[in-house]
């Protein structure tokens, strides 16, 4: 393969620019108001664009209607959706790719609810902006020497894709472990 090294430093600088300017909304920052089914999906596919780019379809109607159904998101009040259900669909679809839904669930719950799940939520939307500062720092490091050496580029590119594919793997691997290893207690409060 050949690569234009120009042209690659550019689409690669957008890139790391839109890793670290990712950022899911807050609880406090999803609209109050009960949605519809077409308005939880445009939010949704909103909410996990990633670029300014048309965003992709990360959930249909037919895939909400499946979570619920399969119990790992809450079912709609009289076919109305509000927070709770953003929450859980913005987990979900973030972690579905890399994790099973058998280890969503245990991560996130049916039973939270209140300030636990607003809790939860945010500490996910923290948790999930570091993750992004942490992978774009760490492909930084590999990308960067590719534009200031005058090694061959193209074989500097497939260690940059070969380093991002095994981190992927790696980093999958260990977070199921850790589900694994996780002891399940119900939710609780605090204080």
């Amino acid at each position: 393969m050949r690569y234009n090294k120009e042209h690659f430093s550019s689409y690669y600088n957008e890139i790391s620019a839109i890793l670290r300017n990712f950022k899911l909304p807050t609880w406090e920052e999803f609209p109050d108001i009960e949605l519809y089914m077409d308005q939880m999906t445009v939010l949704i596919n909103r909410y996990l664009a990633i670029g300014d780019g048309e965003p992709e379809k990360t959930v249909t109607a037919s895939m909400i209607n499946n979570y619920v159904k399969m119990r790992i998101m809450p079912p709609p009040i009289k076919k109305k959706y509000n927070r709770t259900h953003l929450a859980y669909l913005v987990v979900i679809c973030s972690l579905k790719d890399a994790l099973g839904i058998s280890a969503i669930e245990k991560l996130f719950p049916l039973e939270l609810e209140g300030e636990i799940l607003r809790d939860r939520y945010n500490s996910f939307v923290i948790n999930q902006q570091k993750a992004y500062h942490f992978v774009a720092d760490n492909v930084d490091s590999v990308a960067l020497p590719l534009f200031e050496e005058q090694a061959r580029i193209s074989d500097r590119i497939y260690d940059l894709v070969t380093q991002v594919g095994v981190c992927a793997s790696i980093t999958k691997t260990l977070a199921e472990r850790f589900i694994d290893k996780q002891e399940y207690e119900p939710p609780s409060c605090t204080g």
